[in-house]
């Protein structure tokens, strides 16, 4: 999984800059969400780990908010 470092840094970094474009693309942050764990798999501190866990499960609440908020827009 290390040998994915790069390409997995390279789409937190372009899923950031489309979530800073959009801040309720909530797709992107549910993919963002994706790669944080992955990343989380390739890092050797406990600490990081957790601290990229934390981030993408911060993410899905994020992503939760957004749609339930698109719902009652809808009602």
């Amino acid at each position: 999984m290390r040998e994915y470092g790069a390409t997995i840094d390279e789409g937190i970094n372009s899923l950031n800059h489309a979530i800073s474009i959009k801040p309720d693309y909530d797709d992107a942050m549910a993919y963002l969400n994706l790669l944080y764990r992955r990343k989380a798999d390739t890092v050797a501190s406990e600490s990081e780990r957790e601290q990229l866990i934390k981030m993408a499960d911060d993410l899905i609440d994020k992503v939760k908010d957004i749609k339930q908020k698109r719902a009652e827009l809808r009602n």
